[in-house]
Parts: structure tokens; sequence; C-alpha cells
């Protein structure tokens, strides 16, 4: 499973940074998902309920923002934002685009919760 490896991915970036901003555990991921990143939001849920056990991030949420894709026409320089499939610009319907956002998993936020929030936490 695809997501299996990004979750496991995230999850040592998350513990990596926590450590960098002096540890604790993990209450909430917050993360951006395009249309052409290849991920399955459901699956991406079920592997972090699953792989987040034994880690800081061993009770937290995570939160999966869905982004719309994002390009830029070749040939007029438009720019456009779809949530569907579209590699046709809306301004001059040239085909030649380049995709600038909304093909990749992206860690957008995470919080470190002080230890009195920790020992609330379930």
């Amino acid at each position: 499973m695809h997501e299996a490896s990004l979750v496991a991915s995230l999850l040592r970036q998350v513990e990596d940074l926590a450590a960098q901003n002096g540890g604790g555990f993990v209450g909430e991921i917050r993360v951006a998902v395009g249309p052409l990143a290849g991920v399955e939001p459901l699956l991406f849920q079920e592997a972090f309920q699953r792989l987040r056990a034994g880690s800081a991030a061993c009770s937290a949420t995570l939160a999966v923002d869905l982004i719309p894709l994002s390009a830029r026409c070749r040939d007029c320089s438009a720019e456009y934002q779809s949530h569907e499939l579209t590699f046709v610009c809306p301004e001059c319907d040239g085909h030649n685009v380049d995709v600038t956002s909304g093909d990749a998993v992206i860690l957008e936020s995470f919080t470190i919760l002080t230890s009195t929030e920790a020992e609330v936490s379930p």
C-alpha cells in the first residue's frame, strides 16, 4: 500500500521536527493532499491509525486538507486552479501547461502537546 509508506515517512518527519523543537507528544498533524498525489484519503487515514502506535504521534489526530490542482499555461501565462484533472488552459484553450501544485502530500503543520496536555490526552 502506497499510503502506508507515505504515512511512515510523514511520521519520521514529524518526529524529527518535534525533537528539533524540544520533543514531546504530537497532538495533531495537518497535511495537504492534491489530486495528482496518488493518495486515497481514507486509506491514508487508516494507515495513520495503524502506524502511529509507538511514535510521538501515538494519540495524534490527522487532518487531511484536499487542495485543488494548480497550473500555469506556458502559452499565455494564465494561472488556474481546478478540482478536476484539467490540463486545458481556461484562457486560451492551450494544452501546454505546467502543474504548479496539487501533485504532492505536504506537511502543513503539527502541534506539540505540553506535558499537561499529554497527561490528559487519551
